[in-house]
């Protein structure tokens, strides 16, 4: 194929970003709130359990083409034979910066292995995931933001992508951070005690990253509005992370 008849990314070519907006906007004329997350190759998708549209995360793209518009066709991955190990437990060493892991084979015989989480890694996969938020859904996201907090807290969300808040029943410090689970921490006039980070996707995420599905700012304004609402239920239905575990994102 000759350069000529290459097709032009953006124009014979969707991105991702752009498939992503033509399918909120097709959701939002069928009056669907939640719009339809995007695949994005190479990552999984996992979807909060109650969403309608859980066939989404099943699907895999075949090809995609680059920025010269050059196709390239995506392998499938092969399928995995069966474990004969069953995995019972796991936990977070904070010595080792290890998950230990404890499997069971088919005789009920225990063993165990570690396994490291690459941070570096996560950054990489975040980035990728990136590729389907359109730049607008995010700009809309930081508007509606700006009409919930004060003026100073929005400033530094801008600048920084953080902002805290504290509850006013629990007295527990709220660190909203912008592509990153909240950081709960408990100040003192001389120290200041962190809880965990409560990681938490309304709709849902993609796999070993910290992004979810949704743009980030969307998902920091429902975590600042469950908070609000709900501490019990906010940290009900959030993961609780460590944080010197790398799924907090420290």
């Amino acid at each position: 194929m000759g350069d000529e008849a290459r097709l032009q990314v953006g124009k014979d070519l969707l991105t991702l970003a752009q498939a992503s907006r033509h399918a909120a906007e097709k959701c939002l004329i069928e009056h669907d709130w939640s719009g339809l997350p995007i695949p994005v190759p190479g990552l999984s998708m996992v979807l909060e359990p109650r969403y309608k549209h859980q066939g989404i995360a099943e699907f895999r793209w075949k090809e995609c083409y680059d920025e010269s518009g050059v196709r390239e066709v995506l392998e499938e991955e092969p399928t995995s034979e069966p474990s004969e190990y069953r995995r019972v437990n796991s936990w977070w060493d904070s010595r080792h910066r290890a998950t230990i892991n404890v499997v069971h084979d088919k005789q009920g015989r225990a063993r165990f292995y570690p396994s490291f989480p690459d941070r570096l890694a996560f950054t990489i996969r975040t980035m990728d995931a990136a590729a389907v938020w359109p730049v607008e859904a995010e700009q809309r996201a930081q508007s509606k933001l700006a009409t919930l907090i004060p003026t100073g807290q929005y400033d530094l969300y801008f600048l920084t992508g953080h902002f805290a808040e504290v509850s006013e029943r629990s007295q527990v410090t709220y660190l909203f951070r912008k592509g990153r689970p909240t950081i709960a921490l408990r100040q003192t006039e001389e120290d200041s005690n962190v809880l965990c980070a409560l990681c938490l996707h309304p709709i849902g995420y993609y796999g070993d990253t910290w992004a979810g599905v949704m743009c980030p700012t969307d998902e920091v304004i429902a975590h600042l509005l469950m908070m609000r609402g709900s501490e019990e239920k906010y940290w009900a239905n959030a993961n609780q992370h460590p944080v010197d575990h790398p799924n907090a994102g420290l």
